[in-house]
């Protein structure tokens, strides 16, 4: 006689064994995550410091050809320095007679040769023009044009101004790194860091403003004095790690790789600073007393890197470093000045 079966048991999962099972592969992208962020964030500043590499590079490739360093930026240069920059006057025919008579340009425009990009200035019929301004009709075909090297993939936003500026096809395409073309350069600041002010010759970056630079210039040594930075995201303003302001609502336009307004200036920014909400620069020896923020406070004119607890720089040798975000006003003013007299470590 043939023994009754017991009931049938199916071979697929209990709910209450499908929910451990939800719970552990929760559990386990939960520690995953993390690693994940971390190794992606480590690719993208590796791949910022290679574009900064880059640009290092071009301004010494630069430097071989031109016998002096290049213009940081082009806004409406002195008379002693008209001599040379004769490439963007307006009108070359005619003596000039005010610093108006010079097309606007910034850095990243002349560096484009230099990162096997020329194809972007030639790609506009007649070529681009460094005697009309950088957003002038001919010439915003090429400024609206997105460069990967002058982009760093922490930024998270997009790398073209929105809403499209009055006057434009499309928004200028920006970049995030920029050159240092000085230190504070209020007496007042130095004097109350215990520092001998610099001359105005010495306060300059190893880049300058409306100027081109020997390289003899530099007596702090080129491996001592900052050259070009991050300012991520200057299209929009960011204070602490969070947006205050986005393109249409920051008041100005900001950021374009070809604008001739960007540039930072090594001020520090006034301590506390409140994540999201617009902060101001250091300019009295009371705000120094106050607390000061070197770096990573504010993108608008500061070093400002969207990287964990660094920002990415290069100095003037063409090498790449991260000043961490502990850095003091004191160090900060020291490397971004080319003749304090005072060459200090980065790490100090």
């Amino acid at each position: 006689m043939r023994a009754r079966s017991g009931p049938n048991r199916s071979s697929g999962f209990t709910l209450i064994e499908l929910l451990v099972v939800i719970a552990i592969i929760a559990i386990l992208i939960g520690l995953l995550l993390p690693a994940v962020q971390k190794v992606r964030e480590a690719a993208a500043r590796m791949k910022c410091q290679n574009n900064l590499k880059q640009l290092g590079l071009a301004v010494h490739n630069y430097e071989g050809t031109y016998g002096s360093l290049p213009p940081a930026i082009v806004s409406s240069p002195g008379s002693a320095d008209w001599a040379g920059l004769k490439e963007f006057q307006k009108n070359p025919a005619v003596t000039p007679t005010a610093g108006t008579d010079f097309a606007k340009h910034g850095f990243l425009s002349l560096m484009l040769p230099y990162i096997e990009q020329g194809n972007v200035l030639n790609s506009i019929p007649g070529g681009y023009n460094f005697r009309l301004d950088w957003n002038d009709p001919v010439n915003q075909p090429a400024t609206s044009t997105r460069i990967p090297t002058y982009e760093c993939p922490s930024v998270p936003s997009e790398h073209v101004v929105s809403p499209v500026p009055s006057g434009w096809t499309k928004g200028p395409a920006t970049g995030d790194y920029w050159p240092i073309t000085r230190a504070n350069n209020n007496n007042a600041v130095w004097t109350q860091l215990n520092m001998t002010p610099p001359s105005d010759d010495g306060v300059r970056g190893v880049l300058t403003h409306n100027r081109r630079t020997n390289i003899l210039a530099i007596t702090d040594g080129l491996s001592n004095t900052l050259m070009l930075g991050e300012s991520g995201a200057r299209h929009e303003g960011w204070a602490g790690g969070k947006r205050y302001a986005d393109a249409s609502t920051l008041g100005f336009l900001a950021g374009g790789w070809g604008q001739e307004s960007n540039n930072i200036v090594c001020a520090g920014t006034q301590a506390p600073v409140t994540p999201g909400v617009k902060p101001a620069k250091v300019s009295t020896a009371a705000h120094v007393q106050a607390g000061t923020v070197a770096i990573n406070a504010w993108n608008q004119g500061e070093l400002y890197g969207f990287h964990s607890g660094v920002c990415n720089v290069v100095f003037g040798d063409g090498s790449v470093r991260s000043l961490r975000s502990s850095i003091t006003l004191t160090t900060l003013l020291k490397l971004a000045a080319r003749g304090d007299g005072v060459p200090v470590n980065a790490d100090e």
